[in-house]
């Protein structure tokens, strides 16, 4: 058993506990390999006492916890084992009773129950290559491709149809799940998959980031060992994990942290800084050497025991700023020290993993180092550009040419930030329609404006992320409580888009020149080479060491005819995809000193490579 000692309550109460959860919560004690007991602890330093109650003592007061040291009391529990439910009955001072789950609970209850479980884990991962190898992962010159997913409704063992949310028996478990994912994954060559938030929360619509289990895997789709199972095997086949991490604010239900022992334990004090009207939440405060303790210790955790690859962090800008207001005298000091605290912590314990920040604010130096004055993350969102963007193809063809810079722009600013170009569940939700839906024009040129527009995607600086249904245009908005609309690949305009997708994604991760220089873009990895405002036409090449791809995209609803393209002379430009063609015609450029002309059909792309 353990002690918490005056040095674990100093490091915890300065900020600096990074591995909390190794005396926190409920843990197993075995003797000989067989389990005799359970011991608990939980720090409520506005407790007058704490009684452990649950289904093993009819949820009566029978166990009382002693007081080990300031603020913390901790019992064991002879013969205690794995999967018994419990909460904390918490007396406050003022002698208010409050029964509260444990927030270092490893396991939980499936919702809508909200008492923790406790757990004893028996993986052993078989994933020592990949951690191996990881180490010296460098992103900046490697194919990134995520495949964003939420588990519970991208396949369901049957449609649910109800509103209030999906019955658990529709759910695949983490374990079900695996090779589905797997299959899908590798059949499209993305090279990651991104999980919504997978920690516990009672509601189904916060799609997972209204947390009240921080540590732990919601219960909905199975055990913490098939989540482990999960990403272990997507380790043995050559596929990344990355969790979505909520560090902003955590659900308000009775149960969860809020409020936790009478006080604000880990939220502010004062009622404008930690109310989140907009979600309905209350924030961390993250000046607080308990909240940093317990969410530093908590991201250890995820990466430590489950062998994740990314963190992604959601709503940065919250973050950064008090209440998301992005003036400078709304700068939140202490959020930035705690963020620049957990890069530091990642990239110096497990070199290899990304980290990679949500953020629509434009606070510089968000991917610089902080050795150089930045914040220290590995990538930032581009949301300007997935705006911009989008704005461009919802657009009629008849008005593109008067919103170049909705296309152009990206490149201005690329240098700044180390970006990602997002595709998000975000964009297809709220009535912000689907990706196919937002494309104008009728129900076939949609998709022709979507084959140009994910073509342009693919060839854009940038790494890649794309939530679940995009790849075989999904008609309507993304609801949490159903499943994807597979169905729609027995359409031969759905078949054939994703086939256009999958050689989308399988030509990025192949060709390094669409990759290789994303962060040094226009010293070497990226040129112009038309941007035609009033035929909506832009062409650029895609550099590396060995290989020059040019892409050529047509945003136009009429055919281009003779467009000039500045190329070298003695030149060959072979085609090696078309967007509208698949199987396709290849042709080649041949340039003399006046360069090259190409028809460029309407609303079509085109990759060709130089061959000589």
């Amino acid at each position: 058993m353990t002690e918490f000692t005056d040095l674990d309550l100093y490091y915890m109460n300065a900020g600096e506990h990074t591995t909390l959860y190794e005396k926190m919560g409920a843990h197993i004690i075995k003797e000989r390999n067989k389990i005799i007991g359970t011991q608990f602890r939980v720090y409520a330093p506005n407790a007058r006492e704490v009684f452990l109650v649950g289904n093993f003592n009819e949820w009566q007061r029978s166990h009382s916890m002693e007081r080990e040291i300031d603020g913390v009391f901790q019992l064991y529990v002879d013969g205690l084992k794995s999967l018994e439910d419990y909460k904390y009955l918490i007396i406050t001072h003022d002698g208010r009773e409050i029964y509260k789950a444990d927030p270092y609970a490893f396991f939980s209850q499936v919702r809508p129950d909200t008492a923790s479980t406790t757990y004893n884990s028996r993986y052993k991962f078989k994933d020592d290559i990949w951690m191996y190898n990881r180490v010296n992962y460098d992103f900046k010159e490697q194919p990134v491709s995520i495949y964003e997913v939420h588990l519970g409704s991208w396949k369901q063992k049957f449609a649910n149809k109800n509103e209030g949310g999906a019955p658990v028996e529709a759910f695949n478990s983490y374990k079900e799940i695996t090779p589905l994912l797997i299959e899908h994954i590798k059949e499209n060559n993305y090279t990651h998959i991104e999980l919504l938030p997978i920690t516990e929360h009672p509601l189904d619509a916060s799609w997972g980031y209204q947390v009240t289990g921080y540590y732990s895997p919601t219960s909905r789709y199975g055990k913490p060992d098939e989540l482990k199972y999960l990403v272990d095997q997507c380790h043995q086949a050559g596929i990344g994990v990355i969790l979505d991490w909520v560090p902003l604010h955590f659900c308000k239900d009775a149960h969860g942290l809020y409020q936790f022992d009478g006080s604000w334990l880990y939220e502010y004090s004062y009622e404008q800084d930690r109310e989140n009207h907009q979600w309905g939440t209350a924030n961390f405060d993250l000046g607080k050497g308990l909240t940093r303790s317990f969410l530093l210790s908590n991201l250890k955790y995820w990466l430590e025991y489950f062998h994740f690859d990314g963190i992604r962090v959601d709503a940065l800008s919250y973050l950064l700023y008090w209440r998301g207001e992005t003036d400078e005298d709304k700068i939140n000091h202490a959020a930035i020290d705690f963020i620049k605290r957990v890069n530091a912590m990642v990239h110096t314990d497990y070199k290899g993993v990304l980290m990679i920040a949500e953020d629509s604010s434009s606070f510089p130096k968000v991917t610089h180092s902080l050795e150089n004055g930045g914040i220290g993350f590995d990538m930032k969102w581009d949301l300007g550009w997935m705006n911009d963007t989008l704005k461009f193809v919802e657009r009629p063809a008849i008005y593109r040419k008067y919103h170049s810079n909705e296309i152009t722009f990206g490149m201005y600013y690329n240098q700044n930030e180390q970006f990602l170009l997002p595709l998000s569940h975000d964009e297809v939700v709220h009535g912000k329609h689907s990706i196919i839906e937002k494309m104008n024009g009728d129900y076939e040129d949609k998709f022709h404006l979507a084959r140009v527009y994910y073509s342009f995607y693919f060839a854009h600086p940038g790494k890649k992320l794309l939530f679940m249904g995009n790849e075989w245009g999904h008609i309507r908005e993304w609801h949490e409580y159903t499943e994807m609309d597979w169905g729609l690949l027995q359409f031969p305009i759905h078949h054939s888009f994703y086939q256009m997708m999958k050689t989308l994604s399988t030509f990025y991760k192949e060709h390094d020149a669409f990759w290789k220089y994303d962060y040094q873009a226009y010293e070497k990895g990226f040129n112009w080479v038309k941007i035609d405002e009033e035929a909506s036409l832009y062409a650029f090449s895609r550099t590396s060491d060995e290989q020059e791809i040019l892409t050529i995209h047509n945003f136009n609803d009429q055919e281009l005819f003779d467009v000039h393209l500045d190329l070298p002379a003695d030149s060959e430009y072979k085609l090696v995809f078309s967007s509208n063609a698949i199987p396709m015609d290849t042709f080649s450029l041949y340039p003399d000193e006046n360069g090259a002309r190409i028809t460029v059909p309407r609303l079509t792309s085109f990759y060709l490579e130089r061959v000589k």
